[in-house]
């Protein structure tokens, strides 16, 4: 996904929403979570895209100058994460299309293959679509985050996000209940709309040859672990540099 209207992205990769009419910032649902839930399997994932990186492409890089070779190196995982914002933008395109009826624009070939699977979910669950990349807010607790769709699927009201890595992880949980359990959808203008009342919360985890619509569970269990999160992750910019003295 795109950064979403209200939103606003640091160079550390941080997220805030600030509300247009009332001028509150409040850090994102997945800001809180990468600052607040520890993620050991990151390092060695990061590790293993800068070495297979290199590999791939050591012939050119060692016609290089050092300095630039080695950002190209350790830059490398972020190719990942351009698709991943290249194909969030287009399903949320897709999600709009099915639901206007309108015609299906065109996609780059390197995203092909998951577009064909998130298509052959919507053709064969046939949801329909409520929202489309919607911003939602909590007053409440002070963070905002955007759910890629809420659809009525089997009669019921399914608030979902799309995933397309290798694996889900069950943070993912910690995501769903925040977004669920927000006050209410925000527009790009600011007006406040009530957030219908969600049934079930789920990640659709879409790979190139398959595609799994995965319900979460434990969805109160999981809004206290990221309300603990959010503990931690204000622990760590409030008070941790001024505990010692």
């Amino acid at each position: 996904m795109t950064d979403p209207k209200l939103a606003n992205t640091s160079s550390s990769g941080d997220r805030t929403y600030m509300h247009v009419q009332t001028h509150e910032v409040v850090p994102s649902v997945t800001t809180i979570i990468k600052n607040g839930i520890p993620k050991p399997a990151l390092m060695p994932w990061a590790a293993k895209m800068a070495a297979e990186h290199a590999d791939a492409n050591w012939y050119r890089l060692s016609k290089m100058p050092p300095a630039e070779r080695v950002q190209e190196i350790k830059t490398a995982y972020k190719v990942y994460t351009e698709k991943a914002a290249t194909l969030g933008t287009l399903v949320h395109k897709l999600i709009e299309c099915w639901s206007t009826g309108q015609p299906y624009p065109e996609w780059d070939k390197e995203v092909e293959k998951f577009v064909d699977q998130f298509i052959n979910f919507m053709t064969t669950i046939r949801p329909r679509f409520i929202e489309s990349e919607v911003t939602v807010w909590s007053r409440t607790h002070g963070y905002a985050g955007t759910a890629d769709f809420i659809a009525i699927i089997d009669g019921k009201t399914v608030l979902g996000d799309v995933k397309t890595g290798r694996n889900l992880y069950p943070e993912v949980g910690l995501q769903l209940s925040a977004l669920a359990n927000a006050d209410f959808i925000i527009r790009e203008d600011g007006t406040e709309e009530m957030l219908p009342l969600i049934d079930r919360v789920a990640a659709l985890h879409v790979r190139p040859r398959s595609w799994k619509l995965n319900y979460a569970t434990h969805i109160a269990e999981c809004f206290d672990g990221f309300l603990a999160a959010k503990a931690v992750m204000e622990w760590q910019r409030k008070t941790a540099p001024h505990v010692l003295r």
